[in-house]
């Protein structure tokens, strides 16, 4: 009984450990933008994608977004929506 409390033991301070890293890793990290704090100038992928979630974001009905999403918009990968 005595081995079992020691290995627990063992495990539970390795994970207060790892934990101590993950912290410590994490808020030596720069921030890094989202997408929405994104200027809106800032250049965006070519691809199709891109163009349905803009209409969702948009907040356009299920019917716009589905239509967008089955559009040819930005499947060309040349930023055009056709």
């Amino acid at each position: 009984m005595a081995v079992l409390a020691g290995v627990v033991g063992l495990l539970v301070l390795a994970d207060i450990a790892f934990a101590a890293v993950l912290v410590s890793t994490r808020s030596s990290a720069p921030p890094v933008a989202s997408a929405q704090q994104q200027p809106a100038t800032a250049s965006h992928p070519c691809n199709h994608g891109y163009y349905v979630s803009q209409a969702a974001r948009a907040k356009h009905s299920g019917q716009d977004v589905s239509k967008v999403a089955h559009s040819s918009a930005g499947k060309s990968g040349s930023c055009t929506k056709a």
